[in-house]
């Protein structure tokens, strides 16, 4: 069996969000990433290159909001509120 590996471009990117139980502000990161591969291509059915993969990885991570936007310490306060 063959084992084929394609090179990895990533992006770190890291916002700050307020905690949704007190409010107060808290950090979040993420590594965004795509591989170099025969079927990561452009519109133009092109392989995308690592500065194209790069530009979109830049764009995704401005959409980008954590789902865990919430302190440890808010998350007893929060299942307590609930029960």
């Amino acid at each position: 069996m063959t084992i084929t590996t394609y090179e990895r471009v990533e992006y770190w990117t890291e916002k700050t969000v307020p905690c949704r139980v007190c409010g107060k502000k808290l950090k979040r990161s993420t590594t965004l990433g795509q591989t170099i591969n025969p079927w990561n291509r452009d519109a133009d059915g092109n392989i995308k290159n690592r500065y194209q993969i790069r530009a979109e990885l830049k764009e995704q991570a401005k959409t980008w909001h954590p789902t865990n936007d919430i302190h440890r310490a808010c998350i007893e306060v929060e299942k307590a509120a609930s029960s």
